[in-house]
């Protein structure tokens, strides 16, 4: 629960926090009412909600502190003025082809680029370390580089340097 999480892990510096409150983001179903009770949790527990839009989102009665889309495109996913989504590709470990093929270093630094040059409140990479979707963008042989680091962190790390 919301106070397990603030108790064992939240409290720690390295966990997102806005004006003062810890940051949560939900997968969630697709109604209001889980926006309502999303709401009256992070306000009873003190944490900034940030819940994965859906259709209609914007006519909730009740407003989570911020939106965020939460899935993988032939591009990236802009949402103004709440997030802007990118990911290297998705190829679900148990499909025999890509839903999006895996996009090349320089593709992903013109992504990262144009994220950072949105303006939008979050910046989401799906994902870090999700190898059974084909969306890793942590080091890894087929994509080494110099740094050490590997193509897609070097192009998060600085998109123009790397991006060439």
């Amino acid at each position: 629960d919301l106070n397990y999480l603030k108790k064992w892990f939240a409290w720690h510096e390295t966990w997102a926090h806005v004006d003062g409150k810890p940051v949560i983001f939900v997968w969630n179903e697709s109604d209001c009412d889980v926006a309502r009770r999303w709401k009256q949790a992070g306000q009873t527990a003190g944490w900034y909600v940030v819940l994965k839009l859906f259709g209609g989102y914007l006519n909730c009665p009740d407003q989570p502190d911020s939106w965020h889309q939460y899935g993988v495109s032939d591009s990236y996913l802009e949402n103004p003025p709440f997030s802007f989504t990118i990911a290297p590709g998705f190829w679900r470990a148990d499909q025999r082809t890509a839903r999006n093929p895996r996009i090349g270093r320089k593709r992903f630094c013109e992504q990262v680029a144009l994220m950072n040059e949105s303006g939008q409140k979050w910046h989401l990479v799906v994902s870090f370390n999700e190898w059974g979707e084909g969306t890793a963008v942590e080091s890894a042989v087929e994509w080494q580089s110099a740094s050490g680091y590997g193509d897609y962190l070097d192009c998060l790390h600085d998109p123009v340097r790397f991006g060439g």
